[in-house]
């Protein structure tokens, strides 16, 4: 999978949804979120392979499994927020869009809570 595939699907859906806005909004709309959606599908493979080569150089590096599933995590949930939030924006919804932004900062802030613990311990037990 190439980028030349992937731009030629943005580029057939973005004219699909800019010849279909004037007649049909929604279905406009529908467009550019399956496009938006068939995008991030053909991604998922490529993603899967960086995953696993960052946690083979975690392993080598002696980095803990849990230190690296907390970063992939954080990783995770601000690419999803703003996949949301920017279909939301496209939308014409960015008020929704807003707060799905402020809900990825408050969850990824929260999964990488512990980290922020074990570091301030490890500062603590310095003074």
């Amino acid at each position: 999978m190439g980028i030349s595939k992937i731009i030629t699907i943005g580029l057939v859906g973005t004219v699909f949804s800019v010849l279909l806005k004037k007649e049909n909004p929604q279905i406009a709309m529908l467009a550019a979120a399956a496009t938006g959606i068939l995008i991030f599908l053909l991604l998922c493979e490529p993603l899967g392979n960086l995953l696993f080569l960052l946690q083979e150089t975690a392993e080598k590096a002696g980095v803990g499994a849990g230190y690296f599933s907390i970063v992939l995590k954080v990783i995770g949930i601000a690419y999803l927020t703003q996949f949301g939030s920017q279909l939301c924006a496209d939308a014409g919804e960015s008020a929704i869009a807003a707060k799905i932004e402020l809900a990825g900062k408050v969850l990824m802030m929260t999964a990488a809570a512990p980290v922020l613990t074990g570091l301030l311990e490890m500062v603590m037990g310095l003074v």
